[in-house]
């Protein structure tokens, strides 16, 4: 540990170390951070019609539809064209977007990103040099988005209760049978 022998290479010589394996890292990877991969629509890629789903999205090709992705993040991407509405409870955009943008959360308009329309969410960050022409909506009791996440709430309401149950102990069988048996077995009178 404590050796006072010179290793037989430098480390500081870069000719010593073996050489750097390229990193491949998408935009994908970056965006999300936490190691799991996001759905991703290419550059390349075009999609007429509904795109719905449960994980986090990038949109780098064109979407024609409805997006909705109400429990996650959705990106539109500098070459990302959407026209139709698209759900999420966050989304950043930095491509061009035709329609409506709902978010539950948060939405976030990139330098250039390019709107037609309506964002209608209780947060907006508008970076400068974004081009927006519509209307904007950040009351939190918007019918729209009230409605719009309305199912999503419930239903993580009842997912939350569903874990609740799993998590209690169940009856024994046994004890179950015992107790329909006592409700189920006639009374006899003594006369």
């Amino acid at each position: 540990m404590f050796s006072k022998h010179k290793p037989a290479s430098d480390p500081a010589d870069p000719a010593a170390l073996p050489p750097a394996r390229p990193q491949r890292t998408s935009s994908a990877d970056e965006l999300r951070g936490n190691g799991v991969r996001p759905a991703i629509i290419g550059a390349h890629t075009r999609i007429e019609g509904s795109v719905i789903g449960n994980e986090e999205l990038i949109i780098d090709g064109e979407v024609t539809g409805t997006v909705e992705f109400k429990r996650n993040s959705v990106s539109i991407g500098k070459t990302g064209r959407v026209e139709g509405d698209v759900y999420a409870q966050t989304l950043h955009v930095a491509g061009n977007v035709e329609g409506r943008l709902i978010a539950s959360e948060k939405v976030t308009v990139h330098r250039s990103a390019h709107i037609v329309g309506t964002i209608i969410t209780p947060c907006l960050a508008l970076e400068d040099g974004a081009v927006f022409r519509g209307d904007i909506d950040m009351n939190s009791e918007n019918e729209v988005l009230i409605s719009a996440f309305k199912a999503v709430d419930s239903e993580e309401a009842t997912q939350a209760v569903d874990r609740e149950d799993e998590a209690s102990t169940p009856i024994d069988q046994e004890e179950q049978e015992e107790t329909v048996a006592e409700i189920e077995m006639p009374r006899e009178d003594k006369a």
